[in-house]
């Protein structure tokens, strides 16, 4: 009877679908079957003509460690319609699996959301089932899951591949998984697993070695892009795989863009260091605007971006680099020192958790949430992005990130009308901010001019732009006193927050 059923994305993901799964049946007899979701089967026949028999499309045999072979198959879906429910299942004509359903992709920009795991590697069967399930129960109408490599520990271990599918179950044979190789997929070589399992796109530099593990697939309005950074040291595969990602992130028609692969960028744990990766990858990552690269290999959690892309305490407008744990090993935390060494910051950390990610994208906003193995939240952000590729990356929101002095002024000493401009960031597009200039007197306000209270003197209105960012210029007002400071106060219905004092100079 055939079990691991599992889907994988095809370059067509509105139009096509394939399917592979694990079964004793020879090349000759595997096939599936295909039917648009009717409302029930069993003792209701599907109307005449209704079910598509499809051959397999691939047959494959692995040898095991139990001493038997796994043959593994694959049947690829074409001709179907965008945005449809299909019930389909696998077999060989006599012996079949249960009915299963997907839905395909919609042929233009939808809003969708999908998963993303490190490491499970270890602790398969036994502390990694609880963090499939919760994602799952989570986010039931993901269409994607990515995972970052090390899906397990030994590369041909017939053993851990099978509690690898169980961990996920069902799942699997409804949403659709994108996954790269990390090192444990390697041992002499890429497992022997990993082509009859995952049929990826061979869309990649074109290098026998890089076959369906460097890949990219289009799907809703964005572009995933899987990368094998497991050649490291081999410069010139390295030198393939950056020349490629050069050429699919400048020909990129989506406006969301998510890179995965094993090694990071900036490491979060021990001594470990990956600067090829960082040297050749990093650098294309910011330059072409990449919205997330997640990663593995640490067994830890990190998140960050370049130190240089900061624009307030919680607004960067960088890319974001996130490192995740999925599984039950665990390593320590560094301090960060593979981010400060290298221009980068750590806005979020956590060792000996297990975690699962949600990503929510939507037109002009991708929705990022990590959260641990029993559910309660880690880390979050939002990233927004207009038309114009110009992009905000704003912490999740909470009371204590939302006060205090959050405001930049372009002088901090100024002369009456004299024109300062006030700059802030992290609001919903369009909100509006009421703007102020409060004087001081040390750390305090004081009686402000003409009766007004401690918020200040009121100098008009502004909204914030699409993106979540507030420019307001005005001129200092004739009242103010030579060797006076103010501050400019901005609120609004989501934060409260104030600028460095200006003094005012004559």
């Amino acid at each position: 009877v055939p079990d691991r059923v599992i889907l994988t994305p095809t370059t067509t993901p509105a139009a096509s679908q394939k399917v592979t799964w694990r079964a004793e049946a020879t090349a000759e007899f595997a096939r599936a079957e295909i039917l648009e979701a009717p409302r029930a089967l069993g003792q209701v026949a599907p109307p005449a003509g209704a079910v598509t028999k499809v051959q397999a499309q691939s047959s494959t045999p692995v040898n095991t460690t139990l001493g038997y072979a796994s043959t593994y198959h694959t049947v690829e879906f074409t001709g179907l319609k965008p945005t449809t429910r299909y019930t389909y299942r696998v077999g060989d004509g006599t012996n079949w699996s249960e009915w299963h359903d997907f839905t395909t992709a919609a042929g233009k920009f939808e809003p969708f959301s999908f998963i993303y795991y490190g490491d499970a590697q270890n602790y398969i069967d036994s502390a990694v089932p609880r963090v499939f399930r919760h994602a799952f129960a989570d986010r039931p109408q993901a269409k994607m899951i990515v995972n970052a490599g090390d899906l397990i520990n030994s590369a041909n271990s017939e053993e851990e591949w099978g509690q690898w599918y169980k961990a996920a179950g069902f799942i699997d044979s409804q949403i659709n998984n994108l996954s790269i190789p990390g090192n444990h997929e390697y041992s002499g070589g890429l497992s022997s697993f990993w082509r009859p399992q995952f049929p990826y796109p061979d869309n990649g530099p074109g290098n026998p070695e890089l076959k369906q593990t460097v890949y990219y697939i289009d799907y809703q309005g964005v572009r995933f892009i899987g990368l094998d950074s497991n050649h490291h040291g081999n410069a010139a595969l390295m030198a393939a795989q950056t020349t490629w990602l050069e050429k699919v992130l400048k020909d990129n028609p989506n406006k969301w863009t998510v890179v995965t692969f094993h090694h990071p960028v900036y490491s979060t744990t021990g001594t470990r260091n990956n600067p090829q990766v960082r040297g050749q990858w990093g650098p294309l990552l910011e330059k072409y605007g990449v919205d997330l690269v997640l990663q593995g290999h640490d067994h830890s959690y990190g998140r960050g971006n370049l130190a240089s892309a900061r624009k307030s305490i919680t607004v960067h407008n960088g890319v974001a680099y996130v490192v995740s744990v999925s599984g039950g090993k665990m390593y320590a935390l560094n301090n960060g020192e593979n981010w400060t060494g290298n221009g980068a910051e750590v806005r979020s950390s956590s060792q000996n958790t297990q975690l699962y990610q949600l990503i929510d994208v939507e037109g002009d906003q991708i929705r990022f949430e990590a959260r641990y193995a029993n559910g309660e939240h880690h880390d979050g952000f939002l990233i927004r992005k207009n038309d114009r590729g110009e992009r905000t990356v704003n912490e999740l929101r909470t009371p204590e990130n939302t006060v205090g002095e959050q405001v930049t002024v372009d002088k901090t000493e100024a002369s009456r009308w004299d024109k300062v401009t006030a700059t802030a960031y992290g609001y919903d597009p369009g909100e509006r901010v009421r703007v102020y200039l409060r004087e001081t007197r040390g750390k305090e306000a004081v009686a402000q001019h003409g009766g007004h209270g401690r918020d200040g003197v009121p100098l008009g209105e502004a909204r914030a732009d699409e993106l979540g960012r507030l420019s307001h210029t005005f001129r200092m007002p004739p009242w103010v006193r030579r060797g006076s400071t103010h501050l400019v106060y901005l609120s609004s219905e989501n934060q409260k927050i104030t600028s460095p004092l200006i003094t005012v100079t004559r």
